[in-house]
């Protein structure tokens, strides 16, 4: 792999326009690794003029996902960072529980931990196995080329997630658009806010579906222990299966796509994502190395507050980056490089705290499961077209791959 240079001896830039471009499409941008040696906080222009501070380290971002005292989740506050216009529109909408403090997010999670536990998503695990066979085998079926970014890697989460939530899957393509019009960096506020108020009356017409014909499934399951006893309302229900639905296929989707492009690339990942003994080693030093969602999770100071000898103002916005934390060499050694021999589970790629993942052991084991399966079904995989032809998602906030051409 390619590493990231050592932090030039300029000094750091003051206070730079936020968010930075990449200069490799496998690392963050190298400013995070400057601006981590200088300190755990620095200061950054956002698009509005406003001064927000990125959290560079490994342990300060848990220190403030763990302080919901004098930090604010909430992304209704008037003050909550955001890195377009656009996302400042959803944000003041956004109804589910990843938007919200205590006691209000517990009151709201705690209705979907059931469905998310280890022992539901163990039940489902062999569930899980039939889909990655049957999606390879239509991609042999229908030989190579093929765009695995465009085909494998977006059909199987959504044939998993119609599995557990009980949705149709031929409205995929509509989740998905609604998810990456949403997730966008290049939207405007009136197109970024029709795609998550169509997603959200996407759900609730399901809830009256299953209302009307229950099924096996987390919908009906849902409505049954929780909508019918007056616990949790339909429109509720709805914005919390909006922000499930966008989740769980867009952030797997990319992970599958920009996975595999590093197994093509780097042979003893390859070998060991291969291998069910050692996928699950794979698995999370991918997810370390990777870390998707770029510029989330997102504070918003409730006092002012000392991080390492820096004061943050009441009312600052703090951007907690993770694909930074998750290269932080206090933490992991040789962080740049892809080592699978390394124990990668203190990575942050799932969040840390109250707003950690709620489908975090649903990705697992659906990473776990489609890479052995496509690597040892077709062990010819290769890329089709140069490094050069592939489109990388500088362009959204969940990073990946738009193509990936490849033949066997």
């Amino acid at each position: 792999m390619v590493a990231i240079p050592a932090p030039a001896a300029t000094a750091l830039p003051d206070a730079p326009r936020f968010p930075f471009g990449r200069e490799c499409p496998f690392h963050p941008p190298s400013l995070y690794a400057r601006a981590r040696s200088a300190g755990p906080l620095f200061a950054v222009t956002l698009w509005n003029g406003r001064r927000a501070w990125l959290v560079t380290r490994h342990e300060e971002i848990r220190a403030v996902l763990m302080d919901d005292r004098r930090f604010s989740g909430a992304m209704a506050h008037p003050d909550f960072p955001t890195v377009t216009e656009a996302r400042v529109t959803v944000d003041r909408n956004e109804r589910a529980f990843v938007g919200m403090d205590n006691p209000a997010h517990d009151h709201y999670r705690r209705m979907f931990t059931r469905e998310f536990s280890v022992r539901r998503m163990l039940a489902l695990k062999a569930r899980i196995q039939a889909i990655a066979d049957a999606v390879i085998d239509e991609l042999a079926a229908h030989g190579p080329p093929a765009d695995l970014a465009g085909t494998l890697a977006v059909k199987f989460p959504s044939l998993v997630m119609s599995a557990l939530i009980g949705s149709p899957y031929e409205d995929h393509r509509f989740i998905i658009d609604c998810a990456v019009g949403r997730h966008g960096l290049t939207q405007t506020p009136g197109e970024a806010l029709e795609k998550a108020r169509a997603l959200a009356a996407y759900f609730r017409r399901l809830i009256d579906d299953k209302e009307a014909r229950p099924g096996d499934d987390l919908v009906s399951r849902v409505i049954e222990s929780h909508v019918k006893p007056g616990q949790l309302s339909r429109d509720d229900f709805a914005e919390i299966g909006a922000m499930i639905l966008r989740a769980g296929h867009d952030t797997t989707t990319n992970m599958i796509g920009m996975g595999m492009l590093l197994c093509l690339r780097d042979e003893d990942l390859r070998r060991r994502a291969a291998d069910p003994a050692s996928v699950d080693a794979a698995v999370e030093e991918l997810l370390r190395f990777i870390t998707p969602v770029q510029f989330s999770p997102r504070r918003v100071a409730l006092e002012d507050v000392e991080i390492g000898g820096t004061t943050v103002r009441k009312g600052e916005g703090l951007f907690l980056l993770l694909a930074s934390a998750n290269r932080d060499e206090r933490v992991f050694a040789d962080p740049d490089r892809i080592d699978c021999a390394r124990d990668a589970t203190d990575h942050l790629t799932f969040g840390y705290g109250i707003h950690q993942c709620l489908g975090q052991t649903l990705a697992r084991y659906e990473l776990q499961v489609i890479y052995p399966a496509l690597l040892g079904r077709l062990p010819g995989l290769r890329l089709a077209v140069p490094l050069e032809e592939i489109r990388f998602k500088d362009d959204m906030q969940i990073y990946g791959v738009h193509n990936l051409p490849v033949a066997w």
